[in-house]
């Protein structure tokens, strides 16, 4: 019973961050939307959705790149993380 009520919290937590991401990212406060979906992804390193937001508010294209990777990882047949790879391998 313990850990579904951890399960639950953490959900309720990564809730707020996309929510906290979202707002930041909308307001075009990019950074502040990295670092939150940054935490969102250090608490659920599968969410895909969490990793491609990131990827895109990556400058980096080494670190976009391995946002890519990830996403594969976890998703292989992902059309997006695929056309990201390729966009991104254009820019090294």
């Amino acid at each position: 019973m313990v850990e579904k009520n951890m399960g639950t919290d953490q959900q309720v937590i990564i809730d707020t961050f996309w929510h906290k991401a979202n707002q930041a990212a909308n307001k075009g406060k990019n950074e502040d939307a990295r670092a939150w979906f940054e935490c969102i992804v250090e608490l659920d390193d599968r969410d895909v959705d969490a990793w491609l937001r990131l990827a895109d508010l990556i400058p980096d294209a080494r670190e976009r790149m391995h946002c890519y990777v990830h996403v594969l990882e976890i998703s292989p047949g992902n059309v997006q993380a695929r056309n990201g790879i390729r966009t991104t391998r254009r820019q090294l």
